[in-house]
């Protein structure tokens, strides 16, 4: 079955969207950046910053003075490089890994309330298109 480049478009519209609504539904006290650094942290393990600058596009003065404000909050933690004595890394901590716990919570109850309410033949649709989805973000050069 083909599927057309308006449909394949369709469709990444609408990902956007859930995206966005999700994020408007779910705030937090938490940047935007600072939730996606920590989800890197937690997904890639210690990085020096200028990795981690690099990973999340922003500049490395930027990263070092987000890293500080995860470090002031008990989220992050500087660590020594066993490969380069002169070189640090960050890594994610047990508070940060706890409020990445319960942002990603907040927003699971929050869609599963939303799916409760849909008719059984959108669920089921939902359902079938989990292997896709699995795939889609799961895809070799994909970011982390």
């Amino acid at each position: 079955m083909a599927i057309k480049t308006s449909e394949l478009s369709a469709v990444a519209h609408a990902l956007e969207d859930l995206l966005f609504w999700l994020r408007r539904q779910a705030p937090t006290e938490l940047s935007s950046s600072t939730v996606t650094t920590l989800d890197t942290l937690e997904a890639s393990g210690p990085l020096r910053i200028s990795d981690l600058a690099q990973r999340e596009a922003i500049s490395q003065p930027g990263m070092t003075t987000l890293v500080n404000r995860l470090e002031a909050a008990g989220y992050a933690e500087r660590i020594a490089d066993v490969t380069d004595g002169r070189a640090t890394l960050v890594r994610i901590t047990a508070a940060g890994r706890e409020v990445l716990a319960a942002r990603h919570a907040d927003r699971a109850q929050l869609l599963r309330g939303r799916l409760e309410v849909l008719d059984p033949a959108d669920r089921a649709a939902l359902v079938a298109a989990l292997p896709a989805i699995s795939r889609l973000i799961s895809t070799p050069g994909s970011p982390a």
